[in-house]
């Protein structure tokens, strides 16, 4: 009977499907609104026919809940595949149809294209708290480093002397941002606004910026406009600390709910955000076969380099996910100060001549097979008692 071949282009407004027969002949291309009832006729159409495959090039919500709830068969195709894959064919042309027929085509000569699944709400759930929790982190570094900036335009000395990680610091800045206005506010009404807004430590505070704002008696170009910046920009980092302690918290609550959040934490070295993080991107591991096919995934599995004579080289990948290599990287980095297994292994491959680099990575790929073992027998990481130091993690 064959079989039918659909690539979908995505884009915001529309979508263009391009369907192909087992001979790679088209059998439809047609550009269709991104609504549910053009995406459920497209899908219905086709399916009458012949048994119809589908691949996509960008996760778009709507159009997967639809083929899902038809029962499609759904690969991913990433768009540096898309591009190298329409080198193969005729023309240098770039349309959203000709992306569509790529897309079909390489669904139609391969096999090894990875799965979509539907997300259960947990996990999507995850995922939005987690990506959210990213665009706050990247605000607030961002606004960090442009306070630091002023500052040092401002007052090198009194840059040096505060920590913008500090709520008690932030306040201050909310209200001083100069030598001078420092210097006629005097310690007793410095000492007296802290206090008052429960700032710790607020007289050892009151000396420190004192004694840095009497260093500088000098007014630089711009100081007043610079000040007022300072100023409004402390008030919106203290509002995005806020925002990721809430936010922190909530995760908290759904990783502790998750059925696979206690296992999870319990591998030193991640907490309820990495725990999170995992999560969301790796779901339940029901995608995953083996520890090889999560590494290989993850990154921390390195890949052959080898020709003619060459033979036994392992590079590091350049195509994995950039989400969970961070997951398996941060956890190894903080398990080497806080494991002593984990850094006993460490130092073992250390010993053996491996880089920091090549070392952080094997303990990676031993805590991804340690956690896949945690999460397979449903049981929470526990250390046994080593029978030679730096041996095994588990």
């Amino acid at each position: 009977m064959g079989s039918l071949w659909a690539g979908v282009d995505v884009g915001k407004t529309h979508r263009h499907v391009c369907v192909v027969d087992d001979d790679g002949t088209v059998v439809m291309s047609e550009k269709i609104p991104n609504d549910q009832q053009s995406i459920s006729g497209i899908a219905g159409r086709g399916k009458r026919r012949k048994p119809i495959r589908w691949a996509v090039d960008l996760r778009a919500a709507l159009l997967l809940a639809v083929l899902f709830d038809r029962g499609a068969d759904v690969r991913y195709v990433s768009g540096t595949v898309t591009s190298r894959m329409a080198e193969a064919f005729h023309g240098e042309r770039k349309t959203d149809a000709h992306d569509a027929y790529v897309i079909a085509q390489t669904l139609r000569m391969r096999g090894d294209l990875p799965t979509l699944t539907l997300a259960d709400g947990v996990q999507q759930q995850m995922k939005l708290l987690v990506s959210r929790r990213l665009d706050l982190v990247a605000d607030r570094v961002r606004i960090t480093a442009r306070i630091q900036d002023l500052l040092t335009m401002i007052s090198p000395a009194l840059e040096k002397a505060l920590n913008l990680r500090s709520r008690g610091e932030l306040r201050l800045l909310a209200q001083w941002q100069t030598p001078a206005g420092l210097r006629r506010a005097g310690e007793a009404r410095i000492l007296a606004y802290l206090r008052q807004h429960d700032v710790w430590a607020a007289k050892a505070l009151t000396a420190k910026v004192l004694a840095a704002a009497r260093t500088q008696t000098v007014a630089v170009a711009g100081e007043a406009t610079a000040a007022g910046i300072v100023g409004q920009m402390a008030i919106d980092l203290e509002a995005v600390n806020d925002r990721i302690t809430a936010i922190e918290e909530t995760i908290a609550a759904v990783v502790a709910e998750h059925e696979l959040g206690e296992i999870v934490t319990s591998l030193p070295g991640i907490g309820t955000t990495l725990a999170a993080e995992f999560l969301a991107h790796a779901g339940t591991l029901t995608t995953y076969q083996s520890p090889a096919a999560l590494a290989a995934h993850a990154g921390p599995a390195p890949i052959s380099r080898d020709s003619g004579r060459r033979q036994g080289h392992q590079v590091r990948p350049h195509r994995y996910h950039r989400g969970l290599r961070r997951v398996f990287s941060m956890s190894s980095f903080t398990a080497l100060t806080r494991c002593p297994r984990s850094r006993a292994y460490y130092d073992k491959k250390r010993a053996e001549g491996k880089t920091h680099r090549q070392a952080t990575a094997a303990l990676s790929r031993q805590r991804l097979n340690v956690l896949w073992a945690c999460i397979r027998d449903k049981t929470p990481y526990q250390p046994k008692q080593p029978r030679s130091a730096g041996v095994a993690l588990c």
